[in-house]
């Protein structure tokens, strides 16, 4: 595991859309086209709008989600919005997306029909951008969740389950959702966490098993990369 400590949020940023500029080149250079799968949150937004103006063969590029709140891109807290209003912007405009939200009115059951979207893009992620919260989750694995068994489960031959968080101040009040399994994460060739703060450091090196992070951290393996700031 890379681990990455920077004293300002500007490196911290700059750095981080280099590092993913770097392995969506290099997998443009080897395969003609790459994968790019992004978390939602304040944290990589910026980040999303510095990659929106790099000099890259977008249109080769397809774009999807780690995971998504159950609800419209009308909704405030829709990850597909914001990776429109950000990353989708300029240059990246041209970049195919792939929503995680249905019009099915659950998650529940909404996976099998997903899983046609979701399925062959998850197969080959070049990179993935996740964060973690306070109380250890990353994607929407939150620890004692409806479904996560599902999700976190190494034998899952689905790339997409739904969720259904127990409600609190990290969840808000949307906890329904449809996140990546664990197959998907143990495939991703480079994974980036971005981490800021020394409550989130101090939790994810605690490796509790008790924090769905560490199941991601065993799923990565080598592939992961940890950014963090102050």
């Amino acid at each position: 595991m890379e681990f990455h400590a920077f004293g300002n949020k500007e490196t911290f940023e700059t750095e981080a859309a280099d590092w993913i500029e770097a392995r969506l080149a290099d997998a443009l250079s080897r395969r003609g086209k790459a994968t790019l799968f992004c978390s939602g949150g304040s944290t990589p937004g910026p980040i999303y709008e510095s990659l929106s103006a790099v000099d890259l063969d977008w249109a080769n590029i397809t774009v999807g989600l780690a995971d998504e709140r159950w609800v419209d891109e009308t909704h405030d807290e829709s990850n597909a919005a914001l990776v429109r209003s950000t990353l989708l912007q300029n240059k990246a405009a041209k970049a195919p997306f792939l929503p995680m939200k249905t019009d099915s009115e659950t998650a529940f059951g909404a996976e099998t029909e997903l899983e046609k979207i979701y399925g062959g893009p998850s197969n080959v992620i070049d990179v993935l951008v996740l964060g973690m919260g306070q109380d250890g989750h990353t994607l929407s694995w939150f620890a004692n969740a409806k479904g996560l068994g599902a999700a976190t489960d190494p034998g899952n031959i689905l790339s997409v389950a739904p969720i259904n968080a127990p409600k609190s101040k990290v969840t808000g009040p949307v906890t329904e959702r449809m996140t990546l399994t664990y197959p998907v994460v143990a495939r991703a060739r480079s994974i980036i966490l971005l981490l800021s703060g020394d409550r989130k450091k101090s939790v994810f090196e605690s490796a509790n098993p008790a924090h769905p992070v560490s199941q991601m951290r065993k799923a990565a393996g080598k592939a992961l990369a940890v950014f963090y700031r102050s």
